[in-house]
């Protein structure tokens, strides 16, 4: 969910709406409208704002290098990044990974 959304969902009981409707307004559930609302008024703005995790990308360190790499050739398939960075990283990525990522 854009946390624009997210806004105008919060402006709508400051206007005298009720939680149910507010979020029928943007398109969520009145569960969902308590959580924003709960999370609003506990966190403020960075209450709205999307909570990015998981687990590091194993190439942070080398993104560099890949990079340079892969500026010296002009056309790559996902295959032969996907060997690249096996063999000059030691990482392992499966080709579905490879595609979502680059």
């Amino acid at each position: 969910m854009q946390h624009s959304l997210k806004k105008d969902f919060i402006k709508h009981p400051y206007k005298e709406m009720k939680v149910k409707k507010a979020a029928g307004a943007i398109g969520v559930s009145k569960a969902t409208g308590y959580v924003y609302l709960k999370k609003w008024n506990s966190e403020g703005y960075g209450g709205l704002l999307p909570k990015y995790g998981g687990r590091p990308s194993k190439l942070t360190k080398n993104n560099g290098e890949l990079k340079n790499i892969l500026k010296g050739k002009d056309s790559w398939t996902t295959k032969e990044i996907q060997k690249l960075i096996r063999e000059k990283f030691g990482i392992k990525y499966s080709l579905y990974h490879m595609s979502e990522g680059f």
